[in-house]
């Protein structure tokens, strides 16, 4: 089953999800979620480097931290595409995923 995954979207946590709901929620918060940001695990998420990079260079750099973190953190899911989509009005960078759970 594939599954696109959008970064700026606001979805409501799911408490008792499991099974493919648990990937791709797990997913979402990876691809959502910078470095340091967790008190308990510090290197959960996309390292925060490439904050203050002009834009054609961040785009492919995040882009290859999203296949590896996926990989890394959720191997039960594989990306199979990355979008850039745009930029957000609160200057946040907008990717669309696809996986396969």
């Amino acid at each position: 089953m594939q599954a696109r995954i959008i970064s700026s979207d606001i979805p409501e946590i799911d408490w008792a999800a499991s099974g493919k709901a648990e990937i791709i929620q797990n997913v979402f918060t990876l691809i959502n979620t910078l470095q340091y940001e967790i008190a308990y695990d510090r290197t959960l998420g996309l390292k925060r480097d490439f904050v203050d990079m002009p834009e054609p260079v961040a785009v492919p750099y995040v882009i290859a931290q999203i296949f590896s973190i996926v990989d890394e953190r959720e191997p039960r899911a594989k990306v199979k595409d990355v979008t850039y989509s745009g930029i957000s009005d609160d200057g946040s960078l907008i990717f669309e995923v696809v996986i396969d759970v």
